[in-house]
C-alpha cells in the first residue's frame, strides 16, 4: 500500500509539474521499489510482476490525472 501511495503522490506531483518525459521516471522506482520487495519480503517471480504492473499503472495514471489538472494557457 505505501508503494501504490508513493507512486500515486509521486505520479501527481511529476504529471503537474514535469513534462511529458517524466513519465520514464516511474521504471527506476518501480525497479527499486520491486528489488526491496524481493530482499525484504522475499516475494516470487509472479508476485513481483504483479506488483510491479500494478504499480506502474498506478503511477502512469496518477501521472495523467496530474496532466489534467494543469491550468489551461489562458488562466493564471
Amino acid at each position: 500500500m505505501k508503494g501504490l501511495l508513493l507512486n500515486t503522490l509521486l505520479g501527481l506531483t511529476l504529471g503537474r509539474f514535469g513534462g511529458v518525459w517524466m513519465l520514464f521516471a516511474f521504471v527506476p522506482i518501480v525497479a527499486a521499489e520491486l528489488a526491496y520487495g524481493y530482499g525484504v519480503y522475499h516475494l516470487g517471480f509472479g508476485a513481483g510482476v504483479r506488483r510491479g504492473v500494478a504499480l506502474l499503472l498506478c503511477g502512469e495514471l496518477a501521472f495523467l490525472l496530474g496532466v489534467l489538472m494543469r491550468p489551461m494557457p489562458g488562466e493564471t
